[in-house]
Parts: C-alpha cells; structure tokens; sequence
C-alpha cells in the first residue's frame, strides 16, 4: 500500500513539474515580445520586427546595471557600425526615464542611433517575459524568438561579445 502510494505522489509531482516548466517556459521564452513591448510608450514595432535585436533590463538602482550601463552602450556604439541593423532596447525599470538618464553616460546625451530608450516602470512587461534578476538581457532573432538570454553583469564591449553578435546575425534563422 505505501509503494502504490509513493508511485501516486511521485507521478503527482511529475506532473506538477512538467506543468510549471510549460508554464514558464511559455511566458518566458514563447511569449509574443512584440506585443509585450507594444504597452511600453515610446516603443515602435515597425523599427524592430524582422530583425535582430537586444532587449536589455535595467535601473539605476540596479548596483550592477550602473557598472555594466557604459559598456553597453560601448556595445551599441561598436554594433552601430559594425552589426548594421542591430537594435538595442534598453528598458529601464525605474520610475521615469530622467531618472534612468543619470546614469547613463552624458545623462544618455549622444547615444548611438541604434539605442532606443524605454519606461517599464510597472515591471509589467519585464515580468511578462520572465525577468526578475537585474540587468537581464535577451537577444531576440528576426522572427521574435529568444537566441540567447543573459542574467547578470555582462562584459558588453569585449571583442568576444562583437564575434558572437557577428557569428550568429550571419546564421540565417
């Protein structure tokens, strides 16, 4: 009787597991980005569907967001040129973007042309796709589906990050 009983328990939670990884692995990974990204102001579907992108999450009161901020934009500065059509969605999580802006470098004055600033200050569309440990970064494929998904500090202007960029923007999806 207790053998039936663990095979009983043990299929329950089987079950339940195999639930939750469904679950969470369709908001985070399957999730349409784009119709996420669409309830942040500013963002514009038109200047990212059909191509690569990067979609950051950070904050100024993210200790390692601040450190890892200017080598991402150093990232975005190297990726303007040599990863053309390469966008960089950098979605802050603090309440207003004059906030974020401090700690950008020159207060985000200047900022290269591929980086598109945006305001999720619900956390809404952050924890829709599954983010909760800060900075968090995808790399999204032309189509809208995750390639690769960073959590923590990333070293963003080293030349091992531009070769990995290049090598799978030159992979067809």
């Amino acid at each position: 009787m207790k053998r039936k009983y663990l095979v009983g328990i043990s299929i329950l939670i089987v079950v339940f597991l195999a639930q939750f990884y469904s679950y969470y692995r369709g908001r985070s990974q399957n999730s349409d980005v784009y119709a996420q990204l669409q309830s942040l102001p500013g963002f514009d579907r038109k200047a990212v569907e059909g191509q690569y992108f990067v979609l950051h999450f950070w904050a100024k009161w993210c200790a390692p967001c601040a450190e890892e901020i200017p080598h991402l934009v150093n990232f975005a500065r190297v990726a303007d040129e040599k990863l053309k059509g390469l966008k960089i969605l950098a979605v802050s999580l603090d309440e207003s973007l004059l906030q974020a802006k401090t700690i950008l470098p020159n207060q985000g004055v200047g900022l290269p042309g591929n980086v598109v600033l945006l305001l999720d200050s619900q956390h809404i569309v952050a924890e829709a796709l599954g983010s909760y440990q800060y900075p968090e970064t995808y790399f999204y494929d032309p189509k809208g589906h995750v390639l690769e998904k960073w959590i923590g500090s990333q070293k963003w202007d080293s030349p091992e990050v531009i070769e990995y960029f290049t090598r799978k923007m030159l992979t067809k999806p």
